[in-house]
């Protein structure tokens, strides 16, 4: 059987998540030398084993843009990781090392003194300074796709002290700021190239100072990368890396299966085990930072009722549904954020009880029945979740009329106050409790509606704890008070999965499901 299952323990009591989970606690200070700027030549590796000059990676789908600030897409941050670099990032097991920043320290507790590299230059020939990072912070804070992340930043006083030394503020004590950091949506953009180009041009044909170089964009077909040359530490063994688009999941899987991929990201889980016995290629899978969930208008006049929440909640037989949805890859949710994030607090499973749901409707005045409004995105894994739930809330007399949109149609309907019901599927890049959490917060633009003062101030109380014990003791009293209160049902804790050829090595299982491509090699068959 060519199957590889990456489950690696979860080591709660210090935060810790090996393998593809990751590490929510940084240290305050930390130094490290440049990278080695070795490279093996073009088709080889440092063995001197063939291999291919160009990898194929198959995405679900084609990005807006490829601008860090410029949207939310997943396929979009997995090919900004491959052009971008952030100040700190997180190695393999999920510990916060040295990335553009080669050291840094705490000055206060608002203030973070990093010392960025001297041999670091992006992709146009400028040469990285403290005003790129300074303008980069300032930019995430105020573009609409970044600016719920860097929230907590303070742009007005995040400045350059010389050219590679740079003081990075937030508001208020944040204890996740390096996590946070970490993120895409904190890749460093040069200055210069944006100004230049403008935002349109620049998400089009960005300008980093990551591994790979923007190369071409064949709308509907793919992107192309090629190796940056003069990258400050380690090369890639390849020269090209293209990224292709495919939204159909069966025509994901037959493009590897055919010999035209190396790698395939978001493969559906109906079709891992086939695929896993396919003779050349492996399903790579991994604990992840992702889950599924039934979400509800926290300002919605009839699900304002918390018995009405209950009793959707109850009618729902959850193993069975994600079982039918996922099989072996994701377990039922018992939190209202996933299980591999700090501070993870299990609840136990929702209770399913339909005599008592249809008393809870009944006691809040629906008897009768309920007509609910269901608006999914237009994906197979909510739409087959939606289906299931439909069918599952008939037997307590709830109807729910489905409709589909695009995720960020949805979002955007959500934020309007559109949507009653939703289902969606997300990914805590950061490993955070207070990113998972963040939609809860009444002064985000949440598309949840959110109406509860009470969660504000548990997040704020959170963020500002330093103290990993203190804040993980606010962040499970925050699950405890939002999963009573029913404003949302998590569904299943999902694995992060990919299938690749036998040839492929050194590829690294990401838990936020960005995986950087540039330590890759492909043998030649």
């Amino acid at each position: 059987m060519k199957k590889t299952r990456l489950f690696l323990t979860m080591l709660l009591a210090a935060g810790v998540l090996a393998g593809c989970s990751g590490k929510s606690e940084a240290p305050a200070a930390s130094e490290a030398g440049t990278g080695s700027g070795t490279e093996a030549p073009a088709g080889e590796t440092a063995g001197n084993a063939a291999v291919k000059d160009e990898v194929i990676a198959v995405l679900k789908g084609e990005p807006s843009n490829i601008d860090p600030h410029g949207n939310t897409e997943l396929v979009a941050m997995t090919t900004q990781v491959q052009i971008f670099e952030t100040l700190v990032k997180k190695d393999e097991e999920g510990n916060i090392v040295p990335g553009l920043a080669e050291s840094w320290e705490q000055i206060d507790d608002k203030t973070i003194r990093f010392k960025l590299r001297d041999n670091v230059y992006f992709h146009n020939g400028e040469k990285l300074t403290a005003e790129d990072v300074a303008y980069t912070i300032k930019r995430a804070t105020e573009k609409p796709s970044s600016a719920s992340i860097f929230a907590s930043f303070d742009a007005d006083n995040t400045k350059a002290v010389d050219e590679l030394t740079v003081d990075v503020t937030t508001k208020a004590p944040f204890a996740a700021v390096y996590n946070y950091l970490t993120s895409t949506r904190g890749g460093i953009v040069s200055k210069k190239a944006v100004e230049e180009m403008g935002d349109d041009q620049f998400g089009r044909s960005p300008v980093g100072t990551g591994p790979f170089a923007f190369d071409s964009w064949v709308s509907g077909t793919n992107i192309t990368l090629k190796r940056n040359d003069n990258y400050w530490g380690e090369k890639p063994a390849y020269s090209t890396l293209t990224l292709k688009f495919i939204t159909e999941t069966a025509n994901r899987a037959l493009e590897i299966e055919s010999g035209n991929a190396d790698i395939v990201l978001d493969p559906d889980t109906g079709d891992l085990d086939r695929l896993a016995e396919t003779d050349g290629l492996k399903v790579v899978s991994g604990d992840s930072y992702g889950m599924s969930y039934i979400v509800f208008s926290m300002d919605d006049e009839v699900l304002g009722d918390v018995r009405i929440r209950q009793a959707l909640s109850m009618a729902l037989d959850l193993d069975s549904l994600v079982e039918t949805v996922y099989g072996s890859y994701a377990t039922v949710s018992e939190s209202v954020m996933p299980s591999t994030v700090f501070a993870y607090k299990s609840q136990g499973k929702h209770e399913y009880n339909i005599e008592k749901a249809k008393e809870l409707l009944e006691e809040a005045g629906y008897a009768d029945g309920l007509t609910i409004e269901l608006n999914l995105p237009n994906g197979s894994e909510q739409q087959n979740i939606g289906v299931i739930a439909q069918n599952m809330w008939k037997e307590i007399g709830v109807t729910a009329n489905i409709s589909t949109a695009s995720t960020s149609e949805i979002i955007a309907a959500g934020r309007r106050g559109d949507n009653q019901v939703t289902i969606m599927a997300a990914t805590y890049s950061t490993g955070d409790p207070g990113h998972a959490l963040a939609d809860f917060d009444t002064r985000s633009d949440g598309f949840f509606r959110p109406v509860d003062k009470k969660i504000d101030e548990l997040l704020d109380k959170g963020s500002a704890a330093y103290d990993s014990k203190e804040r993980a003791a606010v962040y499970e009293e925050l699950q405890d008070y939002i999963y009573h209160q029913y404003y949302m049902i998590g569904v299943a804790n999902k694995t992060v999965n990919y299938v690749i050829t036998d040839q492929v090595e050194n590829f690294y299982c990401d838990p936020g499901n960005i995986p950087s491509f540039a330590g890759v090699t492909v043998a030649e068959q």
